[in-house]
């Protein structure tokens, strides 16, 4: 599965679950060309593919992902205006389609996620953390502003106070202060962090996977949308899913009281 890959692994198992791993420890998995192009060619395997049901992306090693290259940064061929902004507006075209992804996205944050890992974070809808792991919007410290959607998806994810603060001061938080602000959805020891991920995921997958991504598509349009076009999208969604496989047989199923196909309470039990 990942012969075509230079910087990063994907690996999808037989329940539907894709495993994208960024694979340079040597630079704490910074994003490299190298690892936008695998991302690219990941979301060129995954997005509309039936075969997957939910995506995890994780990082090799001590980090999830350093961020931007810094190393390249003094290229003033890449650090003058019309290049740059070239550069940064071609990484939007694989970065939107990771956030607005037909399955659900998990990010299994262990080490460190600062700069551009932090803002891949802020791309899942669900960030499971290490107790070890650290964020930061690194850019001030070097002067640049906050890129890769982090202005988009920070103050979203914890209020524009605390997302103009983390910002301006360029901070690290732990997973613990991560965790208080409402960034994640769990934390959990390093040994656990990718099988408590696959468990997410393997739950999630058991639903209708039109039916979450319409769902995830209209929601991520909710902050900057009225309440006129939320409820177009909503009806024009629900007409669409009425008419899936998996709608029907839930119905039927209610109606002949059978074993639900997906009933999430139901599964917590089993897997207490």
């Amino acid at each position: 599965m990942s012969k075509d890959y230079t910087d990063a692994t994907l690996d999808i198992d037989d329940s539907g679950i894709a495993l994208f791993t960024m694979n340079r420890p040597d630079v704490l998995n910074a994003l490299t060309d190298g690892m936008k192009t695998d991302f690219v060619r990941m979301l060129d395997t995954v997005q509309g593919n039936d075969d997957v049901k939910a995506l995890i992306i994780a990082g090799n090693g001590r980090a999830f992902c350093a961020g931007g290259n810094v190393k390249s940064m003094g290229n003033p061929e890449r650090a003058g205006p019309v290049n740059g902004r070239s550069r940064l507006l071609k990484m939007h075209e694989w970065l939107e389609r990771l956030y607005n992804l037909d399955c659900p996205v998990i990010a299994a944050v262990d080490g460190i996620a600062y700069g551009g890992g932090f803002a891949l974070a802020l791309q899942a809808d669900f960030i499971l953390a290490s107790e070890r792991a650290k964020f930061c919007s690194v850019f001030g410290r070097i002067g640049l502003v906050p890129d890769m959607a982090v202005l988009y998806t920070l103050p979203r994810a914890v209020g524009m106070q605390k997302a103009k603060e983390l910002m301006y001061t360029a901070r690290s938080i732990t997973a613990a202060e991560a965790d208080a602000m409402g960034l994640l959805y769990a934390i959990h020891g390093s040994e656990n962090l990718l099988p408590a991920s696959r468990v997410l995921a393997g739950r999630l997958a058991q639903g209708s996977k039109a039916a979450i991504g319409i769902t995830k598509r209209i929601a991520n349009r909710s902050f900057q949308s009225d309440y006129t076009t939320m409820a177009e999208l909503e009806a024009d969604a629900q007409s669409i899913v009425f008419t899936t496989d998996f709608h029907k047989e839930a119905v039927r199923r209610f109606q002949s009281k059978e074993t639900p196909l997906y009933n999430w309470d139901a599964m917590g039990k089993t897997a207490d």
